[in-house]
C-alpha cells in the first residue's frame, strides 16, 4: 500500500505486529497453553497482544489529520488488526464475537469504502462477515452487504494488499494481486448466488449472476478448466428448468467447446470422460424437456379439432396434465461469454417444436447424446444409469411418435420403441439379473404402455375404413372388424386388470401386435392372435 507513517512509528508498529503474529502462530499450534477467559474471548497472551496493538494504533491515529493519507493508512491498519482477530475467533467457531468485531472494523472504514486504498479491505471484511451471517441464518443482512460491495467493486479499481503488506511495507506482484482480487470478487458473487437460491428470490437475477461468475472465472488465468466446464453445463441445466432454451443451448455448447478438445487430445483422463457423460445427460434433459413443453404447447394452442386429434395421441396421464390455458413464454435475455468463440456444428432447436422436421432434428440430436452417454455409463460398470438412459430413449421415441403425421409412421416409431425395451429386458435378465429385479416393474410398465399405444393405433386404422368401403360392404369384412374390436378390447381389459396388480415379477415373452394394413389382412391375422395377454409370464417376486 502506497505511503506509510513516520519512520519511528513505522518501526514501532512493525515490532508490535511481529510480536502479535508470533503469539498468534503459537496459539494456533498449541490451544492449551493459556486458559480461556470469561465471555468466550480469545485466550491470553494473544488477547493482551491484540489490546497493545490496538492501543498503539489509536495513539498514532490521533496524531494524524483526518484528511491526510497517513490517517487513512493507520485507519486501515486498525481495521485490519480487528479483522485478523475476528478471523482467529471464527476458526474456533466464536461466531457472535467474530461478527461483532467485523462490524466494528466495517464501521471504521465505512466512510472510505469507495477509496481505492480501502476498497479491497472493505471487500475482505464483508466476505467474512457475510459468511458468518449465513451460518447464523441472517440471509437478508448478508444479501444487502454483498449487493453493495459487488456494486462498489465494479466502479473502482481497488489497490490489493494484505495485512502483512500494510505493516511490513511490502507489495506483491501485479499477477498475484489480480488473482487475489478476482478470487475475492468471485467468492462474494458465489455467496450472493447461494443466498438467492436459499430464499428463492428472482431466478432471472440469479441466472445472470451465475453467468457473470463464469465470465469472471474465465478472465482469471488460474481457472480450473474442468470445473469451469462443469459449472457451465450445470448453469445450462438451470436454464432448461426455466424454459430458457437459447441460453441453455448456448451454455451447453460452451461447455462442449471446452471438453471436446480435451477428449480429442487422446490423453487418458477419467475425469474428462465423466464430465462428458454428465454433459451428455444434460443435453438429454434439454431434449426431453423441450419435447415435453412443445407437445403441451402444441395441444393447448391448437384448434378444438386439432386438440381432440392430438389428445388421442397422448396417454391418459399426459392428457390429464394439460390445462385449458395456452402456455406463454417471455423473450429471454441472451447471454454470451467474451473471448470465447463458440461454434455449433449442428442445428439445435431453441424454441417450441412446431413441425415434424424440427422434431426429427431434435430427436436425432438427443439420441446422439444418449449414445455418447452410453460410452461411459456402460451396462457393466453403471447398470442403473444405463437403464435410465434406455428409458430416456423410450420417452424420446414416444415424443417423436406424437409428431409423426400418419399412422404408419407413428406405428413404426412405437415399434422401434418396443423392440428397444424388449431387448433391454432380455439383456438385463441374462447379464444383470440383480439389476433386472430392481428395474423389472418399471420396464414392464413401459412395455405395457407401448403395447397399448400399438393397440390404439390399430384401432385408429380400423376406424378409418379404406376407400370404396360403404354401407354395402361385404358382410365378412364387417364381421372380421367386429371380431377385431372384441379381441383388442378384451386385451385392453386384461392389461388394465394387470396394471392393478403390484406384486409379482413380470416379463415379456417376445410377443408383438402386428401392424394393420387393411381390414381383410387384420381379419386373417386376428385369428392367430390370442385375445388374452399370455405374453406376460409371472416369475418369482422382486
Amino acid at each position: 500500500m502506497a505511503g506509510t507513517p513516520e519512520p519511528s512509528s513505522t518501526d514501532e508498529l512493525q515490532a508490535y505486529y511481529i510480536e502479535l503474529k508470533k503469539d498468534s502462530m503459537c496459539y494456533k499450534l498449541d490451544h492449551n497453553r493459556s486458559e480461556q477467559i470469561a465471555g468466550g474471548e480469545i485466550p491470553n497472551p494473544l488477547h493482551k497482544q491484540f489490546g497493545l496493538m490496538l492501543a498503539k494504533l489509536d495513539e498514532t491515529l490521533v496524531k494524524e489529520s483526518k484528511d491526510s493519507e497517513k490517517y487513512l493508512i493507520i485507519l486501515s491498519m486498525k481495521a485490519s488488526i480487528i479483522y485478523e482477530k475476528a478471523k482467529i475467533l471464527l476458526i474456533h467457531d466464536f461466531l457472535d464475537e467474530s461478527k461483532d468485531l467485523l462490524y466494528e472494523a466495517l464501521n471504521l472504514i465505512r466512510d472510505h469504502s469507495d477509496h481505492p486504498k480501502v476498497a479491497f479491505l472493505h471487500m475482505r471484511i464483508v466476505n467474512h462477515l457475510s459468511h458468518i451471517l449465513l451460518r447464523l441464518g441472517h440471509l437478508e443482512q448478508a444479501e444487502q452487504l454483498l449487493l453493495r460491495v459487488i456494486e462498489k467493486g465494479e466502479k473502482c479499481n481497488p489497490e490489493v494488499f494484505s495485512t502483512d503488506d500494510l505493516f511490513m511495507n511490502t507489495k506483491e506482484s501485479p499477477k498475484t494481486c489480480s488473482s487475489k482480487l478476482s478470487s475475492l470478487v468471485i467468492s462474494n458473487m458465489q455467496m450472493l448466488s447461494w443466498i438467492y437460491i436459499r430464499i428463492g428470490k428472482d431466478t432471472n437475477a440469479n441466472l445472470k449472476l451465475q453467468h457473470d461468475i463464469l465470465q469472471k472465472e474465465m478472465d482469471t488465468a488460474e481457472r480450473d478448466v474442468l470445473r469451469w466446464a462443469e459449472s457451465c453445463f450445470q448453469l445450462g441445466s438451470m436454464f432448461v428448468r426455466g424454459g430458457d432454451w437459447p441460453n441453455a443451448a448456448y451454455h451447453l455448447t460452451a461447455a462442449e467447446s471446452i471438453l471436446s478438445p480435451l477428449e480429442a487430445a487422446l490423453v487418458p483422463n477419467p475425469e474428462v470422460y465423466a464430465l462428458q457423460a454428465d454433459l451428455a445427460r444434460t443435453w438429454i434433459f434439454y431434449g426431453l424437456q423441450l419435447f415435453r413443453i412443445s407437445r403441451k404447447n402444441n395441444i393447448q394452442s391448437g384448434t378444438e379439432a386439432d386438440t381432440f386429434k392430438n389428445l388421442n395421441k397422448c396417454d391418459g396421464d399426459d392428457a390429464a396434465e394439460l390445462s385449458a390455458t395456452p402456455l406463454s413464454y417471455e423473450t429471454p435475455m441472451i447471454f454470451s461469454f467474451q473471448s470465447l468463440n463458440i461454434e455449433s456444428h449442428e442445428y439445435v432447436p431453441t424454441s417450441v417444436i412446431t413441425s415434424v422436421e424440427e422434431a426429427k432434428c431434435l430427436f436425432a440430436y438427443t439420441q446422439k447424446w444418449i449414445k455418447r452417454a452410453r460410452l461411459f455409463y456402460t451396462l457393466r460398470d453403471y447398470p442403473l444409469q444405463y437403464v435410465n438412459l434406455s428409458l430416456d430413449e423410450s420417452e424420446l421415441y414416444r415424443f417423436m411418435a406424437f409428431y409423426e403425421e400418419d399412422l404408419d409412421s407413428q406405428y413404426a416409431v412405437q415399434k422401434r420403441r418396443y423392440d428397444a425395451l424388449e431387448m433391454l429386458s432380455s439383456i438385463l435378465k441374462e447379464l444383470r439379473p440383480n439389476c433386472y429385479v430392481a428395474v423389472n416393474m418399471e420396464l414392464m410398465k413401459e412395455l405395457v404402455e407401448v403395447q397399448m399405444e400399438l393397440m390404439n393405433l390399430n384401432l385408429k386404422k380400423l376406424y378409418s375404413p379404406p376407400q370404396g368401403l360403404g354401407w354395402n360392404a361385404n358382410e365378412d369384412i364387417l364381421k372380421r372388424k367386429i371380431g377385431a374390436f372384441a379381441s383388442i378390447y378384451k386385451q385392453l381389459e386384461n392389461v388394465t386388470l394387470f396394471l392393478n396388480i403390484n406384486d409379482g415379477d413380470v416379463l415379456t415373452k417376445g410377443a408383438e401386435i402386428p401392424e394393420i394394413h387393411d381390414e381383410a389382412e387384420f381379419g386373417a391375422r386376428n385369428q392367430e392372435v390370442s385375445p388374452d395377454i399370455s405374453w406376460f409370464l409371472p416369475t418369482d417376486g422382486c
